[in-house]
């Protein structure tokens, strides 16, 4: 994991985005401007969820009389190694534009195949070592869902063939050309997986409030998710067929994505990372249900920050003390949970505290808990993995 040390800008968004209904209907008219020879990426268990919607999307291009090849030989949760058998048939095919299509896996494989396919590096000296490289080729993401980010954030995650721990690469130039985010494709997806990316969602642009690298442009988009996910995700789970929430909590995904890749906080995210790397607990889950106790543990490095994450919850902050109000805010997230029905304990899931040593040394291991208001030392971590216990 590199990054770039050149002085970087508050705010740069090279991404095209395009976030509506039936969008991805005019997919080919979009993609056309940024290549003719295309190849999808979608793991095998995207593909068999969405291949209708993969069939509409390759007639689009052949009607388009663009050439584009579906490739679905990806497991669900590739590997480094996946992704460098992946790159050796991609590199044959010639092609000018990849597309992410499906969940975050999908995506980030997308990316990390992107960049492989214009450079002479294994999955694993990429991540590892950080050479300079060439830019990657041309990125379009159309997720299936709310990807809490990852559809536009430049970062991807994919698991070590070797020991088969989350590992993260971080490159500016992986911004996608393009994404395309069409609320209809969220209906093939199960509302428990919305439910809990947009929890995912709200982990990133919470912390991102809070960041060291918090900025005025960064804290509007970060704020508006936040206001975006409590206004439509008790809806959502009430009315799951109602587009206006889905479409709501996708753009509230983008927003979160756009926030954490300037401010590049999650510690929400690094614990859940290292959680599902010793564990079966998914990513997204163990986000959720790690985001108040990173709350709590930050809250009084920034109560006037959660002043206003409060106040975009709903939550009624007058007369009362800063503190007072910047609680609510972490209460605010736990009765929303609770609302949804989501799990609050670790213990519900095959995992024991003997595991928490090596889940902090994981942790600690990710870039985006560098900049958080409060140092985070290993101990500390398990501390926090111990009260989510």
């Amino acid at each position: 994991m590199i990054l770039d040390r050149k002085i970087q800008p508050e705010f740069h968004l090279p991404t095209e985005i395009y976030i509506r209904p039936g969008i991805s209907k005019n997919s080919s008219d979009i993609i056309s401007r940024f290549g003719k020879r295309t190849v999808v990426i979608t793991t095998a268990a995207d593909f068999e969820i969405y291949q209708e919607r993969l069939a509409e999307l390759y007639s689009y291009f052949k009607n388009s009389n663009m050439g584009c090849i579906i490739y679905d030989e990806l497991p669900g949760d590739p590997t480094t190694e996946d992704i460098d058998n992946a790159v050796t048939f991609i590199k044959k095919t010639k092609c000018d534009a990849l597309i992410g299509f499906g969940g975050v896996n999908s995506i980030n494989a997308a990316k990390a195949i992107a960049i492989l396919c214009t450079n002479y590096l294994f999955c694993y000296d990429l991540i590892k070592k950080g050479e300079t490289i060439k830019p990657p080729i041309n990125l379009i993401t159309i997720p299936a869902y709310p990807s809490f980010g990852f559809e536009i954030a430049p970062i991807f995650y994919l698991r070590d063939i070797e020991d088969l721990t989350y590992q993260v690469y971080y490159n500016l130039n992986l911004y996608p050309k393009a994404t395309i985010v069409d609320s209809e494709l969220t209906f093939l997806a199960q509302s428990e997986k919305i439910l809990k990316t947009a929890l995912s969602s709200l982990a990133l642009s919470t912390e991102s409030v809070i960041s060291t690298m918090n900025n005025d442009v960064i804290n509007t988009y970060a704020l508006k998710s936040i206001d975006l996910i409590f206004r439509n995700l008790p809806s959502f789970y009430k009315d799951p067929n109602n587009i206006i929430h889905r479409n709501n909590l996708s753009t509230a995904s983008v927003m979160s994505g756009i926030s954490f890749s300037v401010a590049f906080l999650c510690v929400s995210l690094a614990i859940a990372l290292a959680l599902s790397s010793k564990s079966s607990l998914d990513v997204d889950t163990a986000i959720g249900l790690i985001i108040p106790h990173i709350m709590e543990f930050n809250l009084t490095t920034s109560p006037g920050k959660y002043v206003q994450m409060s106040k975009v919850m709903g939550e009624d902050v007058r007369d009362i003390t800063v503190i007072e109000a910047a609680i609510k805010a972490v209460e605010a997230v736990r009765k929303l949970e609770i609302d949804i029905d989501f799990p609050q304990r670790l213990s519900s899931f095959n995992i024991g505290q003997g595991q928490f040593r090596d889940i902090a040394n994981i942790a600690t291991s990710y870039p985006f808990i560098r900049n958080t208001p409060r140092m985070l030392s290993k101990s500390e971590i398990e501390t926090i993995l111990i009260a989510a216990f």
